[in-house]
Order: C-alpha cells, then structure tokens, then sequence
C-alpha cells in the first residue's frame, strides 16, 4: 500500500516536511549541497558509449515540500533518452502505458519491478535542431494517472547545458528546476554489449549530470518514500542500454527493446529509494494529528 497522510491536508504536511537540509539550486554539479550518499551506483560499464551516456550514480532528498533529485553522468547529444519514472503516491501503473508524448508508446508494455509503480514519466533528451538550427535541451513531465504532459524545449536557450526551469503546464502546478552539467569524463567505462562490472568507486566519485527540482504535489506525493527509475534509451525510444539505475546484473548489455521487458524478472531492484528524514516523519505524526502510514 502507499503512504497515507491523515488528519492534516497533504498540503499542510508538504509545508511541513523536511527542513534540514540546506537550500539547494539546480545547477547539474552536486558538490557542496546535501544529498549525501549515493542512493544507487552503476554495476556495469556503458553500452551506449563512455562519457556519451552513462548513469554514474542516484541521489536524492525530500525537503522544503519538493524532491530534489541528482543523477551523475550524461545522456548524447544526439536525442538519445534518460527515461526517469517516479513512484511517489497511491496508485500508479505496474505496466507501461505512455501518455503518448515523445513516442514513448514504443516503451509501452514495460513491466516494472513488483514494488515500484510509477505515477510520473519524465524525458530528459537534447541535440541539435538543425530545423531550429540551434542546440536545445528539453524536458517532458508526463501525468499516467491523467495522460497530461508539461513539455518544455530549448531550456537553456541554445545551448545543451545549465540551469533553467519548465514553466507550470497542464500536468504541473508549480514550476521544475532542471539543472544539467554534462563535463563528466570519469565513471564508468564504455564496456559495450558484454557487459563488463563498473568500477563503483570511479561512478560514486562522478559530481555531474541531471538535477531535478519538482514540487511533490506534482508528483502526488502520499508521504513515505519516493522511489526512482532511470534508464538511458534511443532516440525513438526502441532500443534501452544496460544504464539503469538502480543498476542491472553483473554482466548485462543492452536492454534493447522496453515494450514487454519484464524489469521484475531481472535479479535486483532496477530502482532507488528516497526515503524522508525521521525529522519529517516527527513532524509529520506531531501531537497526533497526523498519521503517516508508510508504503509496504
């Protein structure tokens, strides 16, 4: 079961929740703010190509009513994906269903681990347009509870790095701070389709990548932990490398075609946890007002 907030307004309890960590921008770089230790680390080397794209590391933290969310590395500049699922509130798919943005439908009968059902599908690509004739980083935040999609290109003007924000659309409230550093040329290496085991301490050791800011609201957040997926896929959307995080067995190469993959059939969580600081949760269940029934 999902987390259960009663007693106050969810609003209320998002107000609430977690203040100890310092405020943090979006800026792609980690170094200095408060995520701490890596939530998920990459087992295998790229097969998509070292410092094209690789999943170093998962990080991340609830506070200030928004999940901040860290993942070291980078996706090519040639519109490849970072697939990112977040399972943060009641309900949610167990089974893949694209809210038909992006060609995600390529993807769609995707089984996800028994434990992680996803609300909220982000897409994270960039490139060159040569129609728009410049570079461009956009972002898709889709709703598969609704099928609503908040979509935003060009985020950092016409360049493929920095920070800026996708403005409130129609599935989002308040605004996602998107933050994306792609200078990384240490992790993991570029095994290619063998599938060779990362060196673990080289991907923790990676401070660059994709930083998220998002409202949990957004998100549907219930209270309890919010729980992660990143795969790194093609430009269509057809064809999955062995990037996941959490990661995959040791050795896997590519996961190739997502449509019928049965992700709960792979030895291992292809997932991290984010879990509320015990701070949040003591406010959260103060005076015995509120109640926090956190997920199975």
């Amino acid at each position: 079961m999902k987390g259960l907030v009663t007693g106050l307004s969810v609003a209320a309890a998002l107000a609430m929740t977690s203040t100890a960590h310092a405020a943090v921008g979006a800026d792609g770089d980690i170094t200095g703010d408060a995520y701490g230790a890596a939530l998920a680390v990459q087992t295998n080397e790229t097969s998509f190509g070292d410092n094209f794209s690789e999943l170093n590391a998962g990080y991340g933290f609830i506070s200030g009513g928004q999940l901040h969310l860290a993942i070291t590395g980078q996706v090519e500049n040639n519109f490849n994906k970072m697939e990112i699922w977040i399972d943060a509130g009641a309900g949610g798919q167990s089974v893949f269903s694209s809210a038909g943005n992006d060609g995600a439908a390529n993807m769609d009968g995707l089984v996800f681990d028994t434990a992680f059902t996803p609300e909220t599908h982000i897409i994270v690509r960039n490139g060159f347009d040569g129609g728009l004739v410049q570079n461009k980083f956009d972002l898709d935040f889709a709703n598969l509870g609704t099928g609503l999609v908040t979509a935003q290109q060009s985020i950092f003007g016409n360049s493929l790095t920095g920070s800026g924000t996708v403005a409130p659309g129609p599935a989002t409230i308040g605004s996602i701070a998107v933050g994306y550093d792609n200078s990384n040329v240490l992790g993991v290496g570029g095994g290619g389709n063998s599938g060779v085991p990362a060196d673990q301490v080289a991907a923790a050791a990676v401070t660059t990548g994709l930083e998220l800011i998002i409202d949990l609201a957004d998100l549907g957040w219930t209270g309890g932990p919010i729980r992660v997926s990143a795969i790194v896929n093609n430009g269509d959307h057809g064809f999955a490398s062995n990037q996941v995080l959490g990661g995959l067995p040791i050795p896997s190469g590519h996961l190739a075609g997502l449509s019928g993959t049965d992700l709960s059939a792979i030895a291992g969580d292809q997932f991290f946890t984010i879990v509320p600081e015990p701070a949040s949760l003591a406010l959260l269940g103060l005076g015995g007002l509120m109640m926090l029934r956190r997920r199975a």
